[in-house]
């Protein structure tokens, strides 16, 4: 039963429609739920600082 499961997302994911599509579609989907926002909004939080972070890494390395 997973692997069918597994298999229906499989064949969902590569359609060959946008992967940016899915992947927004995805992320509003778990955002927009309604449980939990506190804690959603505290895992944005650190991907967008740890995201800045290795771009200032990058940055100070490179110049």
């Amino acid at each position: 039963m997973t692997k069918n499961k597994q298999d229906n997302v499989s064949n969902w994911w590569n359609d060959g429609e946008s992967k940016s599509k899915k992947f927004l579609y995805v992320l509003s989907g778990w955002w927009n739920d309604g449980n939990n926002k506190l804690l959603k909004s505290v895992y944005v939080s650190l991907f967008l600082h740890m995201l800045f972070g290795v771009g200032w890494i990058i940055k100070y390395f490179l110049t």
